[in-house]
């Protein structure tokens, strides 16, 4: 084999390693993204965010007591 046909090869070796790892992220990224909607995604009773309906609600509530002063 010439020069170039071996490094044509070991190419193409490489090539079919970083695919495999490719695919490996992608499976263990899907892995964690079922993962995190079976607890019940980001807003589950776990997180520290308030609900955007009492956000809004509460927004709405200190703006116009700030302008009774």
């Amino acid at each position: 084999m010439s020069n170039e046909n071996i490094w044509r090869a070991m190419v193409a070796t490489k090539q079919l390693e970083i695919d495999k790892l490719k695919r490996k992220i992608k499976e263990m990224e899907d892995k964690f993204e079922q993962q995190r909607i079976d607890e019940g995604g980001w807003n589950s009773d776990n997180t520290r965010q308030r609900d955007t309906k009492n956000r809004k609600k509460d927004k709405r509530i200190k703006s116009s007591d700030s302008s009774d002063k």
